[in-house]
């Protein structure tokens, strides 16, 4: 944060400049500024929340060495665990391998090793799974299994930004974002049923803001700030 805030200054577009995590400006785009929390389930993942206080909390979003639980690349990385899992025989038969092998193109699970270990699949081509894997929900019990314990992963993220801002009992809109709940409704019904269980009250929403319209929200508020 402190690197793009310098580099941005050193910039010179604007004679003030504001810099603050995505997260925050899509909280303020679902929002509109409001008490509420936000969950993104992208590529990569995250919540975050502001509270009638106008206090601030997020939870995840650390990058997908560590964290991301609950996002697209999360959900693809599962799933090639759980298609060698097959492949191995400690899972039974699943869909899963019948995805890796049309979108690798490959013969039989273990053709991968070599894209994994030698030239390496990108973050973009694992998070590539995970539509795949979110439809495939519908019908293969390991599929649905990995999307259950995302969901669960991204209720998670909302009930620990809930818990820090106090906000357990009260009544909020929960706005579920990113491309991974566009893929299919089974992702959004698990990560309902964990928000309820500690945030009863809650009201889980889709939404197709785009983040930037929240950075847009938050320069035109820091403006009216500075012309007063």
């Amino acid at each position: 944060m402190i690197t793009a805030s310098r580099f941005v200054k050193n910039s010179r577009i604007a004679q003030t400049s504001i810099v603050i995590h995505d997260s925050v400006a899509a909280l303020y785009a679902a929002t509109k500024g409001r008490a509420g929390i936000v969950v993104n389930a992208g590529t990569g993942s995250f919540a975050a929340g502001i509270n009638s206080k106008g206090a601030y909390a997020r939870a995840g979003g650390w990058g997908y060495i560590v964290s991301d639980e609950g996002s697209a690349y999360d959900i693809g990385l599962r799933a090639i665990k759980m298609a060698f899992r097959s492949f191995d025989g400690r899972e039974k038969e699943t869909e899963v391998v019948t995805i890796l092998k049309r979108r690798f193109r490959i013969q039989q699970v273990d053709d991968l090793v070599p894209q994994l270990y030698t030239t390496g699949l990108s973050v973009e081509q694992i998070a590539g799974l995970a539509p795949l894997v979110i439809r495939s929900a519908q019908k293969d019990s390991i599929s649905r299994r990995i999307v259950r314990e995302a969901g669960t992963e991204l209720g998670e993220l909302v009930c620990t930004v809930a818990i820090r801002l106090h906000m357990t009992k009260n009544k909020f809109p929960v706005a579920a974002i990113g491309g991974n709940f566009r893929s299919g409704d089974y992702l959004l019904r698990t990560l309902k049923f964990r928000i309820r269980q500690v945030c009863p009250n809650a009201r889980v929403i889709q939404t197709n803001v785009e983040p930037v319209l929240g950075s847009l929200s938050l320069a035109l508020k820091a403006h009216k700030k500075t012309n007063r």
